[in-house]
Protein backbone atom coordinates (compact mmCIF):
# COMPACT_ATOMS: atom_id res chain seq x y z
CA UNK A 1 0.00 0.00 0.00
CA UNK A 2 1.66 3.34 -1.22
CA UNK A 3 1.53 6.09 1.65
CA UNK A 4 1.86 9.77 1.52
CA UNK A 5 4.20 12.58 2.86
CA UNK A 6 3.90 16.09 2.62
CA UNK A 7 7.51 17.56 2.26
CA UNK A 8 7.89 20.92 3.83
CA UNK A 9 10.36 23.64 1.79
CA UNK A 10 10.71 26.88 0.26
CA UNK A 11 13.67 25.01 -1.47
CA UNK A 12 12.47 23.08 -4.37
CA UNK A 13 13.50 22.19 -7.75
CA UNK A 14 13.71 23.94 -10.17
CA UNK A 15 16.30 26.20 -7.49
CA UNK A 16 19.81 24.51 -7.89
CA UNK A 17 21.50 25.57 -4.64
CA UNK A 18 22.75 22.79 -2.37
CA UNK A 19 19.86 23.37 -0.08
CA UNK A 20 17.52 21.91 -2.38
CA UNK A 21 18.86 18.71 -2.57
CA UNK A 22 18.16 16.54 0.53
CA UNK A 23 14.49 17.23 0.63
CA UNK A 24 14.87 16.83 -3.63
CA UNK A 25 16.51 13.47 -3.09
CA UNK A 26 14.26 12.43 -1.00
CA UNK A 27 11.18 13.55 -3.16
CA UNK A 28 12.95 11.41 -5.92
CA UNK A 29 13.45 8.40 -4.28
CA UNK A 30 10.77 7.81 -2.03
CA UNK A 31 8.46 6.42 -4.52
CA UNK A 32 10.52 3.37 -4.93
CA UNK A 33 9.82 2.73 -1.47
CA UNK A 34 6.07 2.84 -1.49
CA UNK A 35 5.56 6.33 -0.76
CA UNK A 36 3.85 9.40 -2.26
CA UNK A 37 5.67 12.51 -1.99
CA UNK A 38 3.68 15.81 -1.91
CA UNK A 39 6.15 18.73 -1.80
CA UNK A 40 5.26 22.09 -0.56
CA UNK A 41 6.80 24.68 -1.51
CA UNK A 42 6.96 28.65 -2.83
CA UNK A 43 5.39 29.51 -5.92
CA UNK A 44 7.87 32.70 -6.29
CA UNK A 45 11.66 32.42 -5.86
CA UNK A 46 13.96 35.84 -5.98
CA UNK A 47 17.45 34.25 -5.25
CA UNK A 48 18.95 31.19 -6.83
CA UNK A 49 20.11 30.04 -10.08
CA UNK A 50 17.71 27.14 -11.76
CA UNK A 51 18.17 23.70 -13.33
CA UNK A 52 14.55 22.89 -15.12
CA UNK A 53 16.57 19.34 -16.15
CA UNK A 54 16.18 18.77 -12.29
CA UNK A 55 11.82 18.64 -12.58
CA UNK A 56 12.21 16.94 -15.40
CA UNK A 57 14.04 14.16 -13.69
CA UNK A 58 11.21 14.06 -10.97
CA UNK A 59 9.23 10.44 -11.34
CA UNK A 60 5.63 10.99 -12.20
CA UNK A 61 3.94 10.11 -8.70
CA UNK A 62 5.93 13.39 -7.24
CA UNK A 63 3.30 16.31 -6.54
CA UNK A 64 4.38 19.73 -6.19
CA UNK A 65 2.06 22.77 -4.74
CA UNK A 66 3.38 25.73 -4.86
CA UNK A 67 1.62 28.61 -2.10
CA UNK A 68 2.25 32.35 -2.74
CA UNK A 69 5.43 33.86 -1.37
CA UNK A 70 5.69 37.64 -0.74
CA UNK A 71 9.58 38.10 -0.09
CA UNK A 72 9.35 41.21 2.89
CA UNK A 73 11.78 43.65 1.07
CA UNK A 74 10.73 46.31 -1.03
CA UNK A 75 11.43 44.21 -3.94
CA UNK A 76 8.70 41.81 -2.76
CA UNK A 77 6.31 44.64 -1.58
CA UNK A 78 6.67 46.06 -4.88
CA UNK A 79 5.37 42.71 -6.88
CA UNK A 80 2.41 42.03 -4.70
CA UNK A 81 0.87 45.76 -5.14
CA UNK A 82 1.52 44.86 -9.21
CA UNK A 83 4.76 46.43 -10.16
CA UNK A 84 7.85 44.82 -12.33
CA UNK A 85 8.05 41.25 -11.88
CA UNK A 86 11.77 40.96 -9.86
CA UNK A 87 11.55 37.17 -9.14
CA UNK A 88 14.71 35.56 -10.24
CA UNK A 89 13.22 33.86 -13.45
CA UNK A 90 12.44 37.19 -14.60
CA UNK A 91 15.62 38.94 -13.79
CA UNK A 92 18.14 36.39 -14.26
CA UNK A 93 20.84 39.09 -13.24
CA UNK A 94 23.48 39.43 -10.76
CA UNK A 95 21.42 41.84 -9.25
CA UNK A 96 18.81 40.15 -8.62
CA UNK A 97 20.40 37.82 -5.87
CA UNK A 98 21.19 40.51 -3.17
CA UNK A 99 17.29 40.44 -1.62
CA UNK A 100 18.94 43.07 0.88
CA UNK A 101 19.30 45.60 -2.23
CA UNK A 102 16.40 47.99 -2.47
CA UNK A 103 16.80 49.18 -6.03
CA UNK A 104 17.27 53.09 -5.66
CA UNK A 105 19.47 53.82 -2.47
CA UNK A 106 22.35 54.76 -1.93
CA UNK A 107 24.37 51.70 -0.40
CA UNK A 108 25.28 53.99 3.04
CA UNK A 109 22.27 56.75 2.90
CA UNK A 110 20.45 57.17 6.18
CA UNK A 111 17.63 55.35 4.61
CA UNK A 112 19.22 52.57 3.81
CA UNK A 113 20.44 51.80 7.39
CA UNK A 114 17.03 52.34 8.38
CA UNK A 115 15.42 49.87 5.56
CA UNK A 116 18.27 47.23 6.78
CA UNK A 117 17.36 48.07 10.65
CA UNK A 118 13.60 47.74 9.59
CA UNK A 119 14.26 44.17 8.05
CA UNK A 120 16.55 42.53 10.16
CA UNK A 121 14.85 43.89 13.55
CA UNK A 122 10.87 43.68 12.31
CA UNK A 123 10.73 41.67 8.84
CA UNK A 124 12.78 38.77 9.46
CA UNK A 125 10.25 36.80 12.26
CA UNK A 126 11.77 34.24 12.39
CA UNK A 127 13.29 34.82 9.21
CA UNK A 128 11.99 36.25 5.27
CA UNK A 129 9.57 33.04 4.92
CA UNK A 130 6.95 33.88 7.19
CA UNK A 131 5.01 35.56 4.30
CA UNK A 132 5.20 31.61 3.19
CA UNK A 133 4.31 30.36 5.78
CA UNK A 134 1.16 31.74 6.07
CA UNK A 135 -0.13 30.32 3.15
CA UNK A 136 1.46 27.28 3.39
CA UNK A 137 0.05 26.25 6.63
CA UNK A 138 -3.51 26.92 4.90
CA UNK A 139 -2.59 24.83 2.03
CA UNK A 140 -1.04 22.03 4.09
CA UNK A 141 -4.09 21.84 6.23
CA UNK A 142 -5.96 21.45 3.05
CA UNK A 143 -3.97 18.70 1.60
CA UNK A 144 -4.26 16.95 5.34
CA UNK A 145 -7.73 17.16 5.01
CA UNK A 146 -7.89 16.16 0.75
CA UNK A 147 -5.49 13.43 0.74
CA UNK A 148 -5.22 12.03 3.58
CA UNK A 149 -1.27 12.53 4.08
CA UNK A 150 0.40 10.02 6.81
CA UNK A 151 3.56 12.47 7.73
CA UNK A 152 4.63 15.52 7.29
CA UNK A 153 8.21 15.94 6.84
CA UNK A 154 10.12 19.28 6.90
CA UNK A 155 13.01 20.16 6.64
CA UNK A 156 15.19 23.59 8.48
CA UNK A 157 16.62 26.04 7.70
CA UNK A 158 14.43 28.28 7.36
CA UNK A 159 12.76 28.51 10.75
CA UNK A 160 9.08 29.02 9.15
CA UNK A 161 9.68 25.91 7.67
CA UNK A 162 9.56 24.11 11.70
CA UNK A 163 6.31 26.65 11.85
CA UNK A 164 4.72 25.16 9.47
CA UNK A 165 5.74 21.50 10.60
CA UNK A 166 4.19 22.41 14.07
CA UNK A 167 1.18 24.16 13.00
CA UNK A 168 0.27 20.72 10.74
CA UNK A 169 1.65 18.46 13.55
CA UNK A 170 -1.42 20.33 15.54
CA UNK A 171 -3.85 19.62 12.84
CA UNK A 172 -3.66 16.02 13.32
CA UNK A 173 -0.44 14.72 11.70
CA UNK A 174 2.74 12.99 12.23
CA UNK A 175 5.47 15.41 11.69
CA UNK A 176 9.19 14.42 11.41
CA UNK A 177 11.66 17.61 11.98
CA UNK A 178 14.67 17.62 9.59
CA UNK A 179 18.02 20.03 10.34
CA UNK A 180 20.20 20.70 8.04
CA UNK A 181 22.02 23.08 10.24
CA UNK A 182 21.67 23.82 14.06
CA UNK A 183 20.00 26.69 13.68
CA UNK A 184 20.00 28.78 16.24
CA UNK A 185 23.08 27.96 17.67
CA UNK A 186 25.51 30.20 16.33
CA UNK A 187 25.28 33.69 14.70
CA UNK A 188 25.58 32.94 11.04
CA UNK A 189 22.58 30.59 11.75
CA UNK A 190 20.29 33.52 13.84
CA UNK A 191 18.93 36.69 13.83
CA UNK A 192 21.43 39.67 15.12
CA UNK A 193 18.06 40.88 17.12
CA UNK A 194 17.56 39.91 20.81
CA UNK A 195 13.83 39.57 19.94
CA UNK A 196 14.09 37.66 17.18
CA UNK A 197 16.90 35.32 18.38
CA UNK A 198 14.93 34.53 21.42
CA UNK A 199 11.72 33.83 19.42
CA UNK A 200 14.28 31.55 16.51
CA UNK A 201 15.28 29.81 19.63
CA UNK A 202 11.65 28.81 21.16
CA UNK A 203 11.14 27.22 17.64
CA UNK A 204 14.11 25.16 17.60
CA UNK A 205 13.24 24.05 20.92
CA UNK A 206 9.72 23.19 20.53
CA UNK A 207 10.50 21.16 17.29
CA UNK A 208 12.85 19.05 19.57
CA UNK A 209 10.51 18.64 22.05
CA UNK A 210 7.33 18.02 20.27
CA UNK A 211 8.04 16.50 16.34
CA UNK A 212 7.63 12.97 16.66
CA UNK A 213 10.96 12.45 14.97
CA UNK A 214 14.12 14.12 14.58
CA UNK A 215 16.66 13.92 11.68
CA UNK A 216 19.64 15.43 11.93
CA UNK A 217 22.61 16.22 8.57
CA UNK A 218 25.48 15.90 10.85
CA UNK A 219 26.09 13.83 13.73
CA UNK A 220 27.33 16.43 15.96
CA UNK A 221 23.90 18.13 16.34
CA UNK A 222 22.58 15.93 18.77
CA UNK A 223 25.36 17.12 20.72
CA UNK A 224 24.65 20.69 20.12
CA UNK A 225 21.34 20.54 20.60
CA UNK A 226 21.90 18.66 24.04
CA UNK A 227 23.88 21.45 25.41
CA UNK A 228 21.18 23.72 24.61
CA UNK A 229 17.98 22.27 25.53
CA UNK A 230 19.26 19.54 27.69
CA UNK A 231 17.78 16.18 27.13
CA UNK A 232 14.32 15.56 24.72
CA UNK A 233 12.08 13.45 24.57
CA UNK A 234 12.97 11.77 21.02
CA UNK A 235 16.80 10.82 19.91
CA UNK A 236 17.93 12.81 16.69
CA UNK A 237 18.50 10.19 14.03
CA UNK A 238 21.56 11.36 11.69
CA UNK A 239 21.05 10.54 7.93
CA UNK A 240 23.66 11.85 5.74
CA UNK A 241 22.55 13.67 2.38
CA UNK A 242 23.26 11.79 -0.54
CA UNK A 243 24.83 11.90 -3.64
CA UNK A 244 22.42 11.27 -6.63
CA UNK A 245 24.58 7.71 -7.74
CA UNK A 246 22.03 7.74 -10.72
CA UNK A 247 22.83 11.11 -13.05
CA UNK A 248 26.69 10.36 -12.71
CA UNK A 249 28.14 10.02 -16.19
CA UNK A 250 31.21 9.21 -17.45
CA UNK A 251 33.41 12.62 -18.14
CA UNK A 252 32.80 14.21 -21.55
CA UNK A 253 35.61 13.57 -23.68
CA UNK A 254 37.41 17.30 -23.23
CA UNK A 255 37.38 16.61 -19.73
CA UNK A 256 39.54 13.90 -20.06
CA UNK A 257 42.37 15.44 -22.46
CA UNK A 258 42.47 18.55 -19.92
CA UNK A 259 45.33 19.18 -17.60
CA UNK A 260 44.62 17.50 -14.20
CA UNK A 261 42.77 19.89 -12.14
CA UNK A 262 41.43 19.89 -8.07
CA UNK A 263 38.09 20.48 -7.60
CA UNK A 264 36.38 23.49 -5.53
CA UNK A 265 32.62 23.33 -5.62
CA UNK A 266 30.34 25.92 -4.12
CA UNK A 267 31.12 29.84 -2.98
CA UNK A 268 34.55 31.01 -1.53
CA UNK A 269 33.19 32.56 1.21
CA UNK A 270 34.73 36.01 2.77
CA UNK A 271 35.65 34.37 5.82
CA UNK A 272 37.36 31.24 4.32
CA UNK A 273 40.90 30.71 5.11
CA UNK A 274 44.07 31.82 2.42
CA UNK A 275 45.84 29.15 3.65
CA UNK A 276 45.27 26.42 1.18
CA UNK A 277 45.65 28.90 -1.81
CA UNK A 278 49.35 29.76 0.24
CA UNK A 279 50.11 26.23 0.39
CA UNK A 280 48.97 25.41 -3.77
CA UNK A 281 51.26 28.32 -4.84
CA UNK A 282 54.08 26.73 -2.35
CA UNK A 283 53.54 23.74 -3.96
CA UNK A 284 53.67 24.69 -7.18
CA UNK A 285 57.63 26.28 -6.72
CA UNK A 286 58.56 22.61 -6.63
CA UNK A 287 59.30 22.15 -10.73
CA UNK A 288 58.19 18.67 -10.75
CA UNK A 289 54.79 19.93 -9.19
CA UNK A 290 54.50 22.29 -12.23
CA UNK A 291 55.53 19.96 -14.36
CA UNK A 292 52.55 18.59 -13.08
CA UNK A 293 50.06 21.09 -15.15
CA UNK A 294 47.77 20.93 -12.41
CA UNK A 295 45.18 23.33 -12.01
CA UNK A 296 42.23 24.39 -9.11
CA UNK A 297 39.10 24.68 -11.26
CA UNK A 298 36.66 26.51 -9.22
CA UNK A 299 33.17 25.73 -9.85
CA UNK A 300 30.14 27.70 -8.73
CA UNK A 301 29.00 31.37 -8.96
CA UNK A 302 31.60 33.33 -10.98
CA UNK A 303 30.56 36.79 -10.13
CA UNK A 304 31.36 36.05 -6.36
CA UNK A 305 34.16 33.79 -6.50
CA UNK A 306 36.08 35.98 -8.95
CA UNK A 307 35.70 38.52 -6.87
CA UNK A 308 37.09 37.19 -3.44
CA UNK A 309 39.37 35.27 -4.80
CA UNK A 310 41.34 37.09 -7.49
CA UNK A 311 43.49 39.45 -5.30
CA UNK A 312 44.75 36.79 -3.51
CA UNK A 313 45.71 35.01 -6.76
CA UNK A 314 47.17 37.99 -8.29
CA UNK A 315 49.12 37.97 -4.90
CA UNK A 316 50.57 35.00 -5.29
CA UNK A 317 50.47 34.55 -8.85
CA UNK A 318 48.52 31.89 -9.42
CA UNK A 319 46.56 33.50 -12.21
CA UNK A 320 47.96 30.54 -14.68
CA UNK A 321 46.78 27.67 -12.23
CA UNK A 322 43.66 28.70 -11.32
CA UNK A 323 40.08 28.44 -13.07
CA UNK A 324 36.59 30.00 -12.94
CA UNK A 325 33.61 28.16 -14.24
CA UNK A 326 30.07 29.93 -13.07
CA UNK A 327 27.37 27.26 -11.17
CA UNK A 328 26.81 24.48 -13.30
CA UNK A 329 23.94 21.86 -12.79
CA UNK A 330 24.44 18.94 -10.74
CA UNK A 331 24.86 16.52 -13.10
CA UNK A 332 27.56 18.50 -14.62
CA UNK A 333 29.42 19.14 -11.49
CA UNK A 334 29.36 15.31 -10.82
CA UNK A 335 31.21 14.52 -14.26
CA UNK A 336 33.86 17.47 -13.19
CA UNK A 337 33.91 15.63 -9.91
CA UNK A 338 34.65 12.65 -11.56
CA UNK A 339 37.52 13.72 -13.66
CA UNK A 340 39.17 15.63 -10.89
CA UNK A 341 42.17 14.51 -8.90
CA UNK A 342 40.68 15.17 -5.47
CA UNK A 343 37.97 17.40 -4.43
CA UNK A 344 39.16 20.55 -2.52
CA UNK A 345 37.43 21.43 0.71
CA UNK A 346 39.23 24.45 2.37
CA UNK A 347 36.93 26.50 4.90
CA UNK A 348 40.13 27.06 7.63
CA UNK A 349 41.27 25.02 10.63
CA UNK A 350 38.39 27.70 13.17
CA UNK A 351 35.52 27.15 10.65
CA UNK A 352 32.20 25.64 10.68
CA UNK A 353 33.36 22.54 12.59
CA UNK A 354 29.79 21.45 13.00
CA UNK A 355 29.03 20.64 9.77
CA UNK A 356 29.75 18.09 7.06
CA UNK A 357 29.50 20.85 3.69
CA UNK A 358 27.16 19.91 0.63
CA UNK A 359 29.85 19.19 -1.33
CA UNK A 360 31.56 17.19 0.60
CA UNK A 361 29.15 14.40 0.86
CA UNK A 362 29.19 14.20 -2.80
CA UNK A 363 32.90 14.06 -2.69
CA UNK A 364 32.84 10.89 -0.23
CA UNK A 365 29.78 9.63 -2.20
CA UNK A 366 31.80 9.25 -5.24
CA UNK A 367 34.68 7.89 -3.21
CA UNK A 368 37.05 11.01 -4.34
CA UNK A 369 39.94 11.54 -2.28
CA UNK A 370 39.37 15.17 -0.42
CA UNK A 371 42.32 17.69 0.67
CA UNK A 372 41.09 19.44 3.26
CA UNK A 373 41.87 22.32 5.81
CA UNK A 374 39.48 21.80 8.15
CA UNK A 375 39.23 22.35 11.86
CA UNK A 376 40.73 19.49 14.55
CA UNK A 377 38.03 18.34 16.13
CA UNK A 378 35.32 18.86 13.61
CA UNK A 379 32.31 16.47 11.79
CA UNK A 380 33.92 17.31 8.27
CA UNK A 381 37.53 15.88 9.34
CA UNK A 382 35.44 12.82 11.11
CA UNK A 383 33.34 12.24 8.41
CA UNK A 384 36.63 12.02 5.80
CA UNK A 385 38.62 9.33 8.41
CA UNK A 386 36.08 7.58 8.60
CA UNK A 387 35.18 7.10 4.69
CA UNK A 388 39.42 7.05 3.94
CA UNK A 389 39.20 9.62 1.80
CA UNK A 390 40.95 12.51 3.52
CA UNK A 391 43.84 13.93 2.92
CA UNK A 392 44.41 16.52 5.80
CA UNK A 393 46.71 19.83 5.08
CA UNK A 394 47.77 20.09 8.85
CA UNK A 395 50.82 21.56 10.51
CA UNK A 396 52.73 24.62 9.67
CA UNK A 397 53.18 26.49 5.81
CA UNK A 398 55.47 24.25 4.86
CA UNK A 399 54.44 20.96 6.42
CA UNK A 400 50.89 21.67 4.76
CA UNK A 401 52.35 22.97 1.00
CA UNK A 402 54.84 19.35 1.39
CA UNK A 403 51.69 17.08 2.07
CA UNK A 404 50.03 19.01 -1.07
CA UNK A 405 53.13 18.03 -3.28
CA UNK A 406 53.65 14.40 -1.86
CA UNK A 407 49.94 14.26 -3.16
CA UNK A 408 50.32 15.83 -6.80
CA UNK A 409 53.32 13.67 -7.66
CA UNK A 410 51.76 10.55 -6.32
CA UNK A 411 54.30 9.79 -3.67
CA UNK A 412 52.54 9.19 -1.00
CA UNK A 413 50.31 5.64 -0.41
CA UNK A 414 46.73 6.72 -0.13
CA UNK A 415 44.41 4.50 2.02
CA UNK A 416 41.34 2.68 0.40
CA UNK A 417 38.09 4.41 0.90
CA UNK A 418 35.83 2.66 3.35
CA UNK A 419 32.78 0.86 1.07
CA UNK A 420 30.42 1.13 3.39
CA UNK A 421 31.15 4.39 5.15
CA UNK A 422 30.72 5.86 1.48
CA UNK A 423 27.48 4.24 0.58
CA UNK A 424 25.56 5.82 3.11
CA UNK A 425 26.19 9.07 1.17
CA UNK A 426 24.40 7.81 -1.47
CA UNK A 427 20.77 9.37 -2.16
CA UNK A 428 19.16 5.68 -2.67
CA UNK A 429 20.38 5.10 0.98
CA UNK A 430 19.57 8.66 2.11
CA UNK A 431 16.10 8.11 1.00
CA UNK A 432 15.64 4.47 2.13
CA UNK A 433 17.09 5.60 5.94
CA UNK A 434 14.16 8.08 6.05
CA UNK A 435 11.43 5.48 4.82
CA UNK A 436 12.72 2.96 7.63
CA UNK A 437 11.69 6.14 10.00
CA UNK A 438 8.53 6.74 8.54
CA UNK A 439 7.79 3.61 8.65
CA UNK A 440 8.51 2.96 12.10
CA UNK A 441 6.47 6.37 13.30
CA UNK A 442 3.42 5.52 10.94
CA UNK A 443 3.61 1.76 13.01
CA UNK A 444 5.01 3.00 16.49
CA UNK A 445 4.24 6.22 16.62
CA UNK A 446 7.19 8.57 18.18
CA UNK A 447 10.57 7.79 17.61
CA UNK A 448 12.91 6.48 20.23
CA UNK A 449 16.26 4.90 19.20
CA UNK A 450 16.18 0.96 19.35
Amino acid sequence: MTRSVLIVTPFFAPQNHSAVFRAYKLAKYLPRFDWKPIVLTVKTQYQFSEDERLLADLPGAVEIVRTRYIEPTLRGARMALGGRDRSFAATRSASSRDSNRPPTFDQHSTVRRAYRSLREKFLHMPDDYWTWAITAIRAGKKLLHDRAVDLVFTTAPPFSSLVVGSALQKAGARWIADFRDPLAYTQRLSSDSARIHWRQRNIVKQALRNADAVTIASSCFRSIYFDMFGEQNVEPVFIPTGMDTEIVSPPAGHLERRPPYLLFAGEYLPDYDSAFLEAFANALRNPDVRRTRTRLLVVGTLELNRTRMMPLIEKLDLQEHVEFLDQQPQREVYKLLSAARAGVLIPGFRSYWWTTFAKMTDYIGMRKKVLAMVPDPSESRSALTRSGLGIFLDGSSSEQSDTLARFLLSEDKLSEPNENECERYTALRQVQSFAELFESVLTRGRYSKP
